[in-house]
């Protein structure tokens, strides 16, 4: 489906996202709680992590956790936690219509990904982006996070912003740059997606469940 709204808009250079557009981002979270239970020896905390998280749960995972389990912060500081889930290398997949675009898009790709630069370049290691993508910008490298431009303009080149599309996620932050510079801007509104909740809005052209 998107491919033909590339073509049917001329499109030469295709930018994503990474997070919830080509993988789901609950899959890194339960990757990251799993491997801080294996590296504690206590397989049971990164077990409850996650169920904390499948409940909605979110920012004080780590202590709800540790008072569940009467766990001592002293032997596993929550700063040491945070950098093994940051650090990890994360099980996670393509989403099998992200792979299949991915192998059959003629446009130029690049990615531009915010989040931490560690946790952000062990995703797009362990997704095989390589393999695809000509350019990644990691906007914790450039101090520059979504929305600011600057990512943006450093992905597009010469190419004009007509001929120029941006896939995501987030209606919150991922599209207000791009559809300001002249882009088309598509959202992949995944069903598990983290922000699939929120409404799109006048920044978003076109909306797909996906690829």
């Amino acid at each position: 489906m998107i491919v033909n709204y590339l073509l049917a808009n001329g499109i030469e250079n295709v930018v994503l996202d990474v997070d919830d557009t080509l993988y789901l981002e609950r899959d890194y979270v339960r990757s990251g709680f799993l491997a801080l239970g294996h590296a504690m020896d206590m397989k049971a905390f990164g077990e409850l992590c996650w169920s904390y998280f499948e409940a909605g749960i979110r920012g004080n995972t780590f202590d709800l956790a540790r008072e569940a389990l009467n766990h001592d912060p002293r032997i596993w500081p929550t700063a040491d936690l945070v950098t093994c889930y940051r650090e990890h290398t994360p099980n996670i997949s393509l989403c099998e219509d992200a792979a299949q675009f991915l192998h059959h898009c003629q446009q130029s790709m690049a990615v531009i990904t915010d989040g931490p630069l560690a946790s952000q370049r062990a995703k797009v290691a362990a997704l095989g982006l390589g393999k695809h993508i000509r350019t990644v910008i990691y906007t914790a490298e450039h101090a520059c996070p979504k929305p600011a431009k600057e990512a943006y303009i450093m992905t597009a080149g010469t190419i004009p912003p007509q001929r120029c599309a941006y896939i995501a996620d987030n209606p919150a932050k991922d599209f207000l740059a791009p559809h300001a510079m002249g882009w088309k801007t598509i959202r992949i509104r995944r069903p598990l997606g983290l922000h699939t909740a929120i409404a799109s809005g006048p920044d978003v052209d076109v909306e797909f469940e996906s690829f």
